[in-house]
């Protein structure tokens, strides 16, 4: 038990430490909540450079908080999907921001 928590802080960590800031642009962006709250899918019309991601901000409830990076959208095109999983606790999303590509 023990190893697996130190494992999920770890991952949590490093997570935490590779989160680059929201990046500068245009948003016409909507969303919908999926999963009872554990996901978002993002859709942008405008902005950016053509390419785009949702980072969803998640907990589990247990204090635990992590950025979870999706799928990579298309202006115009494809949605971003980001789902927030956790091993412990009840993984809800506490918002998200839009990352340009």
């Amino acid at each position: 038990m023990r190893r697996i928590v130190a494992c999920v802080a770890a991952a949590i960590a490093a997570t935490a430490i590779a989160v680059p800031a929201q990046a500068q642009g245009p948003r016409d962006c909507y969303d919908e909540y999926q999963r009872n709250g554990r996901s978002v899918e993002v859709f942008c019309d405008y902005g950016g450079p053509g390419r785009f991601q949702a980072v969803a901000h998640c907990s589990n409830g247990l204090g635990f908080y992590w950025d979870q990076f999706g799928t990579v959208g298309r202006v115009r095109g494809e949605s971003s999907f980001a789902e927030c999983t956790s091993l412990l606790g009840n993984p809800q999303i506490n918002d998200y921001h839009v990352r340009w590509l």
